[in-house]
């Protein structure tokens, strides 16, 4: 079916009371992207113009719609909090088209075939309004829908009678209209006398009472699931997760314990690659073929060639690493780090807005930052790249073939240039020329026993340097005294 003569109303102005949090459900991630994206992304790829009905945090969901580069959308504010009716007539003035589609905002797995199968059942039908359902062990939260005497009803739990609670056939807040027959009857809604809101699900039995055609569609519950708290939205993460670690599955990526393991939709992992316990795959990372990323490790943001190993438990965010590079355990990149072809980053080191050439070596214990190192380099274990002064950073530049050695101290600005050598030990505050070794430390002295007197002081004497207790005889006239003192 045609989708040029529908357009969609997107109901997005609740204030999500059972999150019992502050913030709007419908900003909340799944795997990575706003629970309110979702159902743009699928209107936007049916060509369908949304106009989205927002009131709580409406300023919040136009930036993420926005940063997420949503097309063909415009906004409307809901007054006047008074139900789902109010909401859709907050819409009246943007109607144009045929059909009126409308669905919530909180309808996170909903398929492109799923709403084009409910267009064109409508169509076919001739349906005044067509609307899916699914069925559920457990109603409880959702509008029971019944059928009795060849009339339809959908009773919302606030006001469902006691006779229908049970009911397993649900609606799940997806309506397709016909303009005409929605601007008939939809300011001919009662308010509720339990909840005082005006409900749009009315409009089902105007329609049925009237035999001007209601439309049933089924669908899959985990295709329509709406997210009304928490549990819900882990249940809708677990399955959407679930499913896109199954997409790379199939297209070649080993994942060690799938169940622990995080991976945001908007990803991609190349064949070959394998994927540790507890790591996460996230921010629109993109990984080449044949990489492996170790346990606990989490990549965001960033982009690793092929054959890039990343030990376990490291960071590697808003960067770049070159083919063949190895990261780790216990390293971090952060803040635009590129990392060279075949270089290492090893244990407990942090780069941090750096450039780090091909077969350079940062391998124990070392901080990078604001650096241009060269290629070939070795900086030594313990090196530090002192770049801030209090008020401003500064940049180290280390030119190819260097040699830095171990627990070496570099204050920027400055500059080591080719083949330079600094002793180990050194704190390194003036440029280095080519082929130069800077020594920059104090010159050593060696006291000879000094130790050992150092440690009799702390210690006391051993047992063997003790003195030993003697026997002295002083003669008096007369008589022998004897003085066992030491």
């Amino acid at each position: 079916m045609s989708t040029n003569n529908t357009q969609a109303i997107l109901l997005a102005a609740g204030r999500s009371s059972r999150f019992k949090r502050k913030k709007s459900k419908l900003l909340s991630k799944i795997c990575g992207r706003a629970m309110v994206i979702f159902p743009l992304k699928v209107l936007n790829k049916l060509n369908i113009p949304v106009t989205a009905v927002i009131n709580y945090q409406g300023d919040e969901i136009k930036e993420e719609v926005k940063r997420e580069k949503i097309k063909d959308i415009n906004f409307v504010s809901q007054i006047d909090a008074k139900g789902t009716a109010s909401a859709v007539l907050s819409s009246k003035e943007h109607w144009s088209a045929k059909n009126i589609l409308v669905l919530n905002g909180d309808v996170p797995l909903i398929t492109k075939e799923l709403i084009s199968d409910l267009m064109e059942k409508h169509e076919k039908n001739n349906a005044s309004v067509s609307l899916l359902s699914t069925y559920v062990l457990n109603p409880k939260g959702y509008g029971r829908i019944v059928e009795n005497n060849g009339k339809v009803r959908i009773y919302e739990e606030k006001d469902c009678p006691e006779e229908f609670k049970n009911s397993n056939k649900i609606n799940v807040g997806v309506y397709l209209f016909k303009r005409t027959f929605l601007q008939k009857y939809l300011e001919k809604l009662e308010k509720s006398p339990v909840s005082g809101e005006f409900y749009l699900t009315d409009l089902i039995a105007f329609a049925s009472d009237k035999n001007l055609g209601v439309q049933d569609v089924p669908a899959s519950f985990d295709e329509v699931r709406g997210v009304n708290d928490l549990q819900e939205l882990w249940a809708v993460d677990q399955i959407l997760r679930s499913n896109l670690i199954k997409h790379w599955m199939r297209n070649g990526v080993r994942f060690e314990l799938a169940q622990n393991i995080h991976v945001d939709i908007d990803v991609e992992i190349g064949a070959g690659s394998f994927i540790g316990t507890g790591a996460h795959i996230i921010g629109g990372s993109k990984l080449g073929e044949e990489c492996i990323v170790g346990a606990f490790s989490i990549i965001k943001n960033s982009k690793l060639g092929e054959g890039v190993f990343v030990d376990y438990h490291s960071i590697v965010q808003d960067s770049v690493i070159g083919k063949g590079a190895e990261v780790g355990p216990f390293a971090r990149l952060r803040n635009g780090v590129s990392l060279g072809e075949n270089a290492v980053v090893g244990n407990f080191v942090e780069v941090k807005n750096s450039k780090i050439s091909t077969n350079t070596k940062v391998k124990h214990m070392a901080y990078v930052g604001d650096a241009s190192v060269g290629k070939n380099v070795n900086i030594g274990a313990g090196t530090v790249f002192c770049n801030y002064d209090g008020k401003k950073k500064h940049r180290t530049i280390i030119e190819d073939d260097v040699f830095v050695g171990s627990n070496d101290t570099l204050i920027a600005p400055v500059k080591i240039s080719k083949g330079a050598y600094t002793a180990a030990g050194s704190t390194i505050t003036k440029d280095v020329p080519s082929g130069s070794l800077a020594i920059a430390r104090p010159i050593q002295e060696n006291k000879d026993g000094y130790a050992s007197r150092i440690k009799g002081r702390i210690e006391g004497p051993t047992k063997e340097e003790a003195p030993v207790k003697t026997t002295k005889k002083f003669h008096f006239i007369g008589a022998v005294k004897t003085d066992n003192t030491p």
